[in-house]
């Protein structure tokens, strides 16, 4: 059986990767994470709804309700275009994603799904502690003692 503390790290690591994940997604250079790039949904024939993604980069207002100068909007659908845009900003901050994260983390139907590794580790975590009595005066004094100790000797 791990102790708590391992189980503990395991869960920081594949917070971590969880995060790395989404950092690689929502960074990568695609029209979706263009900071000018907007999405027009149109609907087609027989109902049929279809998207085209327009970029917005020299327009002075960037909303299609007061007006543009069409002239000045490009298309950008595919991801190639954005390799080779010079204008590319990212709509994304890395406080955004963690953010976005964490409010993943808190919805407990979004973790469950998303993230049942987590969901596991919480649970072992739950576990563990929760048939732990309390440690009395002298291991506390007696743990101290021996951190003391073992720091020592490292250093």
């Amino acid at each position: 059986m791990r102790s708590p503390g391992s189980v503990y790290k395991k869960l920081k690591e594949v917070k971590y990767r969880h995060l790395v994940v989404l950092y690689k997604k929502y960074f990568r250079r695609i029209p979706e994470n263009c900071l000018y790039n907007y999405r027009y949904v149109f609907s087609g024939e027989e109902g049929r709804e279809g998207e085209i993604r327009l970029c917005m980069l020299h327009q002075d207002t960037p909303n299609l309700k007061t007006g543009i100068m069409p002239h000045l909007v490009d298309l950008c659908t595919e991801s190639n275009h954005c390799l080779r845009c010079n204008g590319f900003a990212n709509k994304h901050t890395k406080e955004d994603v963690r953010e976005l994260f964490e409010e993943e983390l808190k919805n407990k139907n979004t973790k469950e799904k998303k993230y049942p590794d987590i969901c596991a580790l919480e649970w072992v975590l739950e576990r563990s502690v929760v048939g732990l009595p309390p440690a009395t005066w002298l291991q506390t004094v007696w743990y101290a003692i021996k951190r003391k100790v073992l720091r020592n000797k490292i250093l």
